[in-house]
């Protein structure tokens, strides 16, 4: 026969709401008693009914990760990285692709989207400021990235642009003076914009300026940042003497297509990525990269969505932006 909350609070001489007390992790149980009753629920082997529990509470135990893709490899680490943080806190993640799709993305906002989750992280790409106001009063969400929404709405960030004047310096250091952006798409979306506006402000710096053919647009992908540089070379344009990739995917693809036509890694042309996805660290040669804190990014999220869930204090602010480095390897060395 099951053991019952009425047997345990027998056992630890209390009543039946406080070994509910206790189950729920209610604050307000004075030390001693709840020691005595979890030293009785040990002995009698009673193990609480969680589905009870997050009826009781209006929970599922559920939060979304919503990102934009997991073609970029940056996405699939960082949902590792929510998973790890959000396990020890009792939650199960739900993924939830939204292609960059404002729609989507208004719906998870709203909480249309995840009506049995008890909370959502989402990085957004498509949002607008404004979109703030069309969040559900009291639905909790934590956004990571570069967009900022109008209203109470917690955020992670990464130092985009900071990381892409750090870029530029470190190369106008090695020597280089005819960089090509690749992937160059401020007027898409924050993130670009970010990471453009950081590197051509670097260059500035040394009075150096990106001349229009250098500035490649196209999506964020291998597949594109290969065909980008293919065409830039068979076309006889001017070799650059440096790529900066707005993330990995672009640089990997580059890499392929300098090595089918013989160009020299570093020596003709250096190449930076951004996102120190674990390719990065295997390529040939090996990709210096910007390598944002993702894990301190996504326990950050997670502790920020506890807050919002459980209305316990977690310390934090409600805008963080986290830390990055640089990883000079090979192909900029």
């Amino acid at each position: 026969m099951a053991v019952s909350m009425h047997d345990v609070a027998r056992a630890a001489g209390v009543s039946q709401r406080t070994v509910s007390n206790v189950v729920n992790d209610y604050p307000y149980v004075r030390p001693e008693t709840r020691q005595r009753v979890l030293a009785a629920m040990e002995a009698l082997g009673y193990v609480p009914n969680a589905a009870a529990r997050s009826l009781r509470a209006a929970r599922t135990g559920l939060i979304a990760l919503v990102v934009p893709e997991f073609r970029a490899r940056y996405f699939a680490e960082l949902a590792e990285q929510v998973v790890r943080a959000a396990e020890p806190l009792g939650y199960t993640v739900l993924i939830e692709l939204t292609e960059s799709d404002r729609e989507r993305e208004l719906k998870v906002l709203s909480g249309e989207l995840n009506q049995l989750t008890d909370g959502a992280i989402m990085s957004a790409v498509a949002l607008r400021p404004g979109d703030g106001r069309r969040r559900r009063p009291g639905y909790p969400i934590v956004l990571v990235g570069d967009e900022v929404l109008e209203g109470p709405i917690h955020h992670v960030g990464i130092p985009n642009r900071e990381a892409a004047l750090a870029v530029a310096r470190h190369l106008v250091a090695g020597g280089r003076r005819r960089p090509m952006v690749l992937g160059y798409r401020p007027h898409v979306h924050i993130t670009a914009r970010m990471r453009a506006e950081g590197f051509l402000d670097g260059l500035a710096e040394a009075g150096l300026k990106v001349p229009d053919e250098l500035l490649v647009g196209g999506d964020w992908s291998r597949k594109v940042g290969r065909q980008a540089v293919e065409e830039h070379l068979s076309a006889g344009r001017p070799m650059p003497d440096a790529i900066f990739a707005m993330n990995d995917s672009l640089a990997l693809g580059a890499l392929r297509a300098l090595a089918e036509r013989g160009v020299r890694v570093p020596e003709d042309v250096a190449v930076v990525g951004f996102d120190d996805v674990e390719e990065a660290r295997y390529s040939t040669p090996s990709l210096t990269s910007v390598a944002p804190d993702v894990e301190a990014l996504a326990s950050t999220a997670v502790a920020m969505l506890h807050e919002q869930i459980t209305g316990k204090p977690s310390g934090l602010d409600s805008h963080v932006m986290v830390g990055f480095s640089l990883q000079v390897r090979e192909s900029s060395r």
